[in-house]
């Protein structure tokens, strides 16, 4: 039954085309997903493959045991393998089963010969710290089995025994050696063995003693183990002991599983010491290569904000990363149910975000934008992704995706498309009052009247006086997007930049007087269009916020290391949420006395920016009700 194993996202660092390479010849035999009771198989190794009788592709993407049912001579097999599996699921820790025989085909023979195996399970977990999947390393042990079957054997059946065990011992895969009691010299060694020590053939390496062959195992404290072995007749077990030696011109550090066993005499007397041992190093380095590359992702997953999930379609159980849990307002908690996670929707996006869901039913992908309101009551855009793993027959079993904040290129993109809104809107008015008073001289009535033609002719210059600002804040705006802002500076004075620029108002205003009383200040090395434009933005603002007849009072004084630069009000005031906003592009205040007016949220960005590149600063002072006080600072170092 194939459940899903090129597909799952999960799955594709061992079901990609990189892993299965560097499987194929790794010591370890198969990597199973710990997905009860199906343990799809996801990789094999080819010794695997070898020693299974079946194809890799019969092996992939197949149930453990649909593969490999029991053995008919001993039907205990199977449930001593699906025990251990549960328990590596259970305890979290790696298990190891018994020795145990099973029959397989040999080629030598040209028949079914029975084999001793040990099976060894590694968990590896994801990171929630629950087991996702099993690595199953299995070793044929037959000569190890003989050889401890020969120990015990009676002095007239040893010779029989040896010659028999002499062959399997030599070729056998695992390293096997036997040494002296008194200084632990080699009296017999496998091929297998000299290979890991890389010191010559068999014969070569007789007659030395393992510590003059490798002295580093003596600064490793292994001769004590050996000692402790031999005097004590207790065995040595280990799993994946680290040893380091010189074995191709380099030190470097190799993986054994070591079984140190005291050999007896006739007398029953400890005569010497067998040694087996399995090199892990290859198993050792790809579960750590595997463990580093899931903590890569995962880091990489948290540094990025993204949270990662993982739905049962049967039970709806979930499983998410902390993440998730973060960006809905729950950090740390991990028990978390599907309905929990739902709840936090926002009520106007549940409806679609269910017709989302029950169309990824059907489709196999998810996909929509939301808002969810947190515990702390703060509004946030979410951007799920998903996709649905089906059953062969087509059932949805499980749902696996993404989900990230996008709440500030939301609200981005929303002031953005009222931005174009509004800018449409602002650059339509003095469009169609310029075409009304077109088309009013095209009548040719009062043509002839000196009055009335000036009368047109000023209210036709403003208006073109104010689409002229829109087109420049525009062409500002995009400058500063493409940092292709430039600045003029010369000396300028600034009392006579305010006086002219409230003078323009005083003429245009007359409703909101501008008042603007001058102290000796010095010349400015400054921009002086961009200076004049910030000025005029300020200035405009506090008449625009300000009630018929409201005032606006002008000053600039120098204050220690600064020439300070005020505007002040009287108008609707700001509340203090948006002070830290103001001056962000395209923003705008959510109140309907500020929507009413004219604008389009990117003044007073432009206007930080000039300030900015002056190496000033700008800021405001505001009290809903009483008024604003906007300033700018520029410093002394701007100053000749």
């Amino acid at each position: 039954m194939n459940n899903g194993y090129s597909k799952d996202l999960d799955d594709s660092l061992y079901t990609g085309v990189m892993f299965q390479s560097f499987f194929k010849d790794s010591p370890q035999s198969v990597v199973i997903k710990a997905n009860a009771p199906h343990f799809t198989i996801l990789a094999v190794s080819d010794r695997f493959v070898e020693i299974s009788l079946k194809s890799r592709t019969e092996l992939l993407g197949q149930n453990l045991f649909d593969v490999f049912p029991d053995n008919t001579k001993d039907p205990s097999g199977k449930e001593r393998a699906l025990s251990a599996i549960r328990e590596v699921m259970k305890t979290k820790k790696k298990v190891d089963l018994p020795i145990y025989k099973y029959d397989i085909y040999s080629s030598e023979t040209g028949k079914m010969e029975p084999f001793y195996w040990s099976n060894s399970n590694q968990p590896i977990f994801n990171e929630t710290g629950e087991v996702s999947y099993i690595v199953n390393t299995t070793s044929n042990v037959t000569a190890q089995v003989m050889l401890k079957e020969m120990a015990a054997t009676s002095e007239e059946n040893l010779v029989l025994q040896q010659q028999r065990l002499n062959k399997m011992f030599l070729k056998a895969p695992m390293g096997m050696a036997l040494y002296s009691k008194d200084d632990f010299v080699i009296e017999y060694a496998n091929e297998a063995i000299c290979k890991m020590w890389n010191k010559g053939a068999p014969e070569e390496v007789l007659g030395h003693s393992i510590f003059e062959l490798i002295p580093s195992l003596h600064e490793a404290g292994y001769r004590e183990i050996y000692k402790q072995v031999v005097e004590t007749g207790v065995p040595y077990l280990s799993k994946e002991s680290p040893v380091t030696y010189n074995r191709n011109g380099v030190m470097e550090t190799y993986y054994f599983d070591l079984n140190l066993e005291p050999v007896y005499g006739p007398k029953k007397e400890i005569t010497g010491m067998l040694s087996l041992a399995n090199e892990v190093t290859e198993q050792v380095l790809t579960r750590k290569n595997i463990e580093n590359a899931e903590e890569r992702l995962r880091l990489a997953s948290e540094a990025t904000g993204i949270g990662s999930w993982d739905l049962d379609l049967q039970t709806r159980d979930i499983i998410y990363s902390s993440s998730l849990a973060d960006l809905f307002g729950y950090p740390g908690v991990t028990d978390l149910s599907h309905e929990q996670l739902r709840a936090v929707i926002h009520p106007e996006d549940t409806g679609a975000v269910e017709i989302a869901f029950q169309t990824a039913l059907i489709s196999g992908k998810y996909n929509y934008q939301a808002r969810i309101i947190r515990p702390d009551k703060v509004i946030y855009w979410i951007k799920v992704m998903g996709k649905v793993l089906f059953s062969k027959e087509g059932t949805p079993l499980r749902m696996l995706g993404t989900v990230m904040d996008i709440t500030e290129s939301k609200h981005e993109e929303i002031q953005k498309n009222d931005f174009i809104a509004i800018a449409s809107h602002e650059l339509k008015t003095p469009l169609t009052s310029l075409k009304a008073y077109a088309q009013l001289l095209k009548t040719g009535k009062g043509v002839a009247d000196p009055v009335f033609v000036s009368s047109i002719g000023t209210r036709i210059e403003g208006q073109i006086n104010k689409m002229t600002k829109l087109v420049y804040s525009f062409l500002d705006l995009s400058k500063i997007e493409s940092n292709k802002t430039e600045l003029k500076k010369e000396l300028i004075d600034l009392n006579q930049i305010i006086a002219d620029v409230a003078s323009d108002y005083l003429f245009q205003e007359k409703n909101h007087p501008v008042s603007f009383d001058p102290e000796e200040l010095p010349l400015i090395y400054a921009d002086r269009h961009k200076i004049t434009q910030v000025i005029d933005n300020l200035i405009s603002n506090a008449i625009k916020y300000s009630p018929q007849g409201g005032k606006v009072l002008v000053t600039a004084k120098r204050q220690g290391d600064e020439v300070l630069v005020s505007v002040e009000d009287h108008g609707i005031g700001i509340d203090n949420n948006h002070t830290q906003k103001i001056f962000d592009r395209f923003y705008r205040i959510d109140d309907l006395q500020v929507k009413n007016a004219s604008g389009f949220g990117i003044g007073l960005y432009l206007c930080a920016d000039i300030i900015a590149r002056h190496d000033g600063k700008i800021g405001l002072k505001s009290e809903p009700g009483v008024g604003s006080n906007f300033y700018f600072s520029l410093p002394v170092q701007s100053v000749c």
